[in-house]
């Protein structure tokens, strides 16, 4: 059976199970050199064909922040920033290394320090004993700056958003406070944190763009995701953070 485009991932015993796309070998290729550079936390690549790739399972708890308290914790979200760096210096160590110009599905952006994650969010990592042991989903990895990532993984783990529905993470007080947490634990140097807020908004204006585009080539996910309104949200998100960036710059910086 061939799957469509919206298929989603499956687990088949000790694997995930998802339809093949044009940047699954680039992906592949990723995901078996990490652990060549000292990242295991990450899924391993367990082969491709015409129609289906497959990767281990990573054991442990998943959500997202409105799933449970632990999952908002100091130590979740301290734990997560110091594994994306783990994971940003290894994926440096692969691209240094690359010698084929594989295809993704985010396009490549300059400079190229490492191989973003492209969704480091709460919803794509994995949870033990209160840590953040392992990463998954990397179908939006794609060659780029680290700070485009962190960006982007500060937008969600913050959530530096107008529209969070959860409780105790609604004030941009506390949405400051956690970003802080999080740059610090994974090491930004505080000459660098006054481009952050630019770096989110720059990096939501591409998520549009993206999801605009493979709508309009008839993606259904992403029709369904305009459709629902996601894409008015990230320009709320945008306005949100242009407000109130010399105030997330200063809680980021003092």
């Amino acid at each position: 059976m061939q799957p469509t485009m919206d298929e989603e991932p499956f687990r088949q015993d000790d694997l995930i199970v998802r339809p093949v796309r044009p940047w699954t070998p680039g992906v592949h290729a990723l995901l078996a050199s990490l652990p060549l550079h000292g990242f295991d936390a990450a899924p391993k690549p367990d082969g491709f064909d015409d129609v289906w790739e497959r990767v281990t399972y990573l054991p442990g708890a998943t959500g997202d922040l409105g799933d449970c308290a632990e999952m908002r914790s100091k130590q979740i979200l301290q734990s997560a920033a110091r594994l994306l760096r783990r994971y940003h210096h290894s994926s440096a160590l692969v691209l240094r290394d690359l010698t084929v110009a594989w295809p993704w599905q985010l396009p490549p952006r300059l400079p190229s320090e490492v191989i973003c994650h492209g969704d480091f969010a709460p919803y794509n990592v994995v949870l033990n004993d209160g840590e953040v042991i392992g990463i998954i989903d990397f179908e939006a990895a794609h060659p780029g700056p680290r700070i485009w990532d962190l960006a982007y993984a500060v937008y969600r783990w913050a959530p530096l958003s107008s529209s969070v529905a959860v409780e105790g993470l609604d004030s941009l007080a506390t949405q400051i406070q956690r970003a802080r947490l999080f740059v610090d634990a994974y090491g930004l140097p505080v000459s660098e944190r006054s481009s952050l807020p630019a770096g989110i908004i720059e990096r939501l204006e591409a998520l549009l763009a993206f999801m605009e585009r493979e709508a309009a080539r008839g993606i259904e996910r992403y029709r369904r995701n305009l459709q629902d309104g996601h894409d008015r949200i990230y320009r709320e998100d945008i306005a949100y953070i242009t407000k109130w960036s010399p105030e997330i710059v200063a809680g980021l910086r003092n």
